[in-house]
């Protein structure tokens, strides 16, 4: 093994960086209600108010608003949300937890709602803990090397011929690549899918004003803050139409009490969007540097690819058995 085992190139900082923010998102947004599933106080929620919802695959579900009642009787939370979203509105109690008396969520009983999250989080670690074994095996392999040739003189390598008209012959794309390209890509076509219909419709849609009718507490954000989804009715600034229990995108911290100045595709739109630009754009350049790693990686394969089918590869000796590096031992 050469000390070119044991370092990192820029690709692999940029994989191992994607991994990290990955993992440490999703296991933040898992980890406080983990916590309160494992350890929060024992009660029961009653729903009060139910309203439609679709979930991440579309398919409409009721989110639900209540009252929670610990176990032992000895507070009672009210209004508070109930996590995740229900197939019909519940009939009876509900079994859940509270992290305290202050709590605005109430979570069900069951791992299963953080299943995603918690992979997520795990596929996002796996590389990076992966390289971090891989360059400590190599150091230390390197240095029982070292310790050998001072004992036993090495002899000196071959210099290997260098290909005329090439500078390298592997491109450094590995399979271990895989899950952060394919992580990528999956970040920055959801990223798009989500921002691009909005932002044209914030760019080119019919220009009028939400008023909210009903609001419910959202999931939490990424700062653990609830805020509040609301339905309502839009009317264009022409008057050429008006749309009745409509969503509107985004969230608000308090029910809105003034029309909302938004826009939306048409007047068969099943959803307006607030004149909030930045919030577009932002997922839009998150979804971008997502896709840059792995249109990289593609770049550089193929370029790799063509220059060994034109010139035969140098023969560079045989590959060290001790490396398990994230580069190759070439």
């Amino acid at each position: 093994m050469t000390w070119r085992n044991a370092q990192l190139r820029w690709r692999d900082l940029i994989s191992i960086t994607l991994g990290l923010a990955i993992g440490i998102s999703a296991f933040s947004l898992a980890a406080p209600r983990l916590m309160t599933k494992l350890t929060g106080v024992e009660g029961s929620f009653r729903a009060e108010r139910c309203e439609g919802q679709e979930d991440w695959d579309g398919v409409r579900k009721r989110a639900c608003a209540g009252s929670f009642t610990a176990a032992d009787g000895s507070f009672t939370i009210y209004p508070i949300a109930a996590e995740g979203l229900f197939e019909t509105d519940p009939a009876g109690p509900v079994a859940s937890r509270v992290d305290g008396p202050s709590a605005d969520e109430a979570v069900r009983p069951g791992l299963m709602s953080l299943a995603t999250l918690l992979g997520i989080g795990l596929i996002g670690f796996a590389y990076p803990l992966w390289v971090l074994f891989a360059v400590t095996r190599d150091l230390l392999a390197r240095r029982r090397r070292r310790r050998g040739a001072d004992t036993t003189p090495a002899a000196s390598p071959a210099v290997p011929a260098a290909v005329p008209g090439t500078t390298r012959t592997n491109s450094g794309v590995r399979w271990i690549h895989a899950v952060p390209i394919a992580v990528s890509i999956a970040g920055g076509i959801f990223m798009c899918h989500v921002a691009v219909p909005r932002l044209i419709t914030q760019l080119t849609g019919v220009e009028g004003t939400f008023r909210a009718e009903r609001c419910v507490w959202g999931e939490p954000d990424s700062d653990g803050d609830r805020t509040m989804k609301c339905t309502g009715d839009f009317t264009a600034s022409d008057g050429s139409f008006t749309l009745g229990g409509i969503k509107i995108d985004g969230s608000f911290d308090d029910r809105p009490k003034e029309p909302v100045r938004s826009r939306v595709s048409g007047p068969s739109a099943e959803h307006a969007v607030q004149m909030d630009i930045a919030g577009s754009l932002a997922p839009i350049g998150l979804g971008l540097t997502a896709f840059a790693f792995p249109a990289w990686a593609l770049t550089a394969a193929t370029r790799d690819a063509l220059a060994r089918r034109r010139t035969a590869p140098a023969d560079n000796g045989p590959t060290d058995p001790n490396s398990w590096g994230p580069l190759p031992s070439r």
